[in-house]
């Protein structure tokens, strides 16, 4: 297997985003170092994109990766949505079998504690014509996948080992696509954010599916020169990103902020705050591909002094 940066991987500080495509190990996509003494706190992974599908390698491309991460020694895997190759626009009786396939690799090779987050393949039927649906079943939409997960909202915050979590969720559906879907917060959820941004003390992780902050949506997409503009889809970096990430900056707390959807690896910084882009389990989605990425996943480790690392692992499966 090719290292990532000798593919797609893409990696950058705040005062290097212009050198973003040159190839960088691996391991130096990193926070700030903690200084000698202080002990960590929690590792994680952050597995994002899956795309669990019968029809394609993810079982075996899953198993390797439960087991590369969890010989990293990891505590807890924190997901970033995409779990299932899809359900938007996919007939139920395959959504039934991918659901059906990610219980069972989780049970049979999943060691740890898993906290899930939702992306927009994850859910049912939102384009009603080719996923056939009418739109009033009782587990269209985010519903099936809260179900599946035994999830009671789409977003929520949990506390671990001296850190604060917040999960986010990102994908709103677009009032003139029938087919389409925005990255925002509903005002629920944003006022829900910024509250509990408010009474938390705690170093904090973000995960969101689609990046609030990244490069990589400068990547993606067709015809984003719009004369002497660029523009960006809101179905690749959020549409309140300066919203979200005043909330951030103003906390003092958040300190990472992790997402998917992009199938790349990148990093970039801003007022303290560390936004970055994880790849791919799946890479290009169990395809081999020079677009995306290979099979990687984030490794953390959080600091008891509120500090982190960062390093974007392969997870050592090639896509034939």
């Amino acid at each position: 297997m090719q290292n990532l940066d000798r593919r797609s991987f893409t990696a950058l500080s705040g005062l290097a985003a212009l050198g973003a495509a040159v190839g960088l190990p691996l391991r130096t996509a990193r926070a700030a170092e903690s200084p000698l003494g202080a002990s960590r706190a929690l590792r994680f992974a952050h597995f994002t994109d899956l795309h669990i599908t019968p029809d394609r390698d993810s079982e075996p491309g899953m198993k390797k990766a439960f087991e590369t991460a969890q010989a990293d020694g990891i505590e807890m895997i924190l997901t970033g949505g995409d779990l299932i190759m899809d359900s938007f626009e996919t007939k139920r009786e395959q959504v039934d079998r991918e659901w059906a396939l990610l219980h069972r690799l989780f049970a049979e090779h999943c060691k740890v504690p898993v906290e899930h987050c939702l992306g927009n393949h994850d859910i049912l039927g939102w384009c009603r014509s080719k996923a056939e649906m009418k739109g009033d079943e009782p587990d269209f939409g985010y519903a099936r996948a809260l179900a599946e997960l035994k999830l009671a909202e789409r977003w929520r915050s949990f506390d671990r080992n001296g850190w604060h979590f917040i999960v986010l969720s990102s994908v709103e559906p677009d009032p003139n696509d029938e087919c389409g879907y925005l990255a925002r917060l509903v005002p629920e959820q944003l006022a829900w954010l910024e509250a509990d941004l408010a009474k938390n003390t705690l170093p904090t992780v973000v995960v969101s599916h689609v990046p609030i902050v990244s490069v990589t949506a400068m990547m993606r997409g067709k015809g984003i020169a719009r004369g002497q503009k660029s523009e960006i889809s809101g179905g690749l970096l959020h549409l309140d990103s300066n919203a979200v990430h005043a909330l951030f900056r103003n906390s003092g707390t958040v300190k990472l902020v992790l997402s998917g959807h992009m199938h790349l690896v990148d990093r970039c910084e801003a007022d303290g705050v560390t936004y970055a882009c994880s790849g791919a389990i799946s890479g290009g989605w169990w395809k081999a591909t020079k677009t995306y990425c290979d099979p990687c996943y984030g490794l953390v480790d959080l600091m008891s002094d509120g500090s982190f690392t960062l390093a974007v692992k392969p997870t050592g499966w090639t896509n034939a």
